[in-house]
């Protein structure tokens, strides 16, 4: 394999993971900042943990069948609502994440995948330097 089709592999790699972090990693943070404010009663905990026990359940699925569910993101986010005291604030960065994994991300990622697929075929046709 080349440099060039390595490089090309890498960058999809991390657009790829760097969108999952865009799309997940703030409405976890803002859960779990809920969870330990204190403030909270158990219900509201529990429902948080719901949401969050589903929304893992329908992304090991979404893996398994290779499908993007974007209700994912909404059902953290509702599970956010009863632990979080200011939901604007969260609802605005989710949003934030949420545009930029859908605008910068993921069109990055399908590039550079293609990139180097094309390079990958690219590599095979040329002869091997020992």
């Amino acid at each position: 394999m080349s440099a060039t089709t390595k490089r090309y592999m890498k960058l999809s790699f991390l657009f790829f993971w760097l969108g999952v972090l865009f799309t997940f990693l703030p409405l976890i943070i803002f859960g779990i900042k809920g969870c330990m404010d204190g403030t909270i009663d158990i219900t509201h905990k529990l429902s948080l943990g719901l949401c969050f026990t589903s929304a893992l359940f329908l992304t090991v699925l979404g893996v398994k069948s290779k499908y993007n569910c974007r209700s994912i993101t909404y059902l953290l986010l509702f599970g956010c609502y009863f632990v979080v005291k200011q939901i604007e604030v969260v609802i605005i960065v989710a949003g934030i994440c949420c545009i930029s994994d859908e605008f910068i991300c993921r069109p990055l990622h399908k590039h550079f995948h293609e990139k180097a697929v094309i390079n990958k075929e690219i590599d095979k046709r040329l002869p091997k330097e020992e």
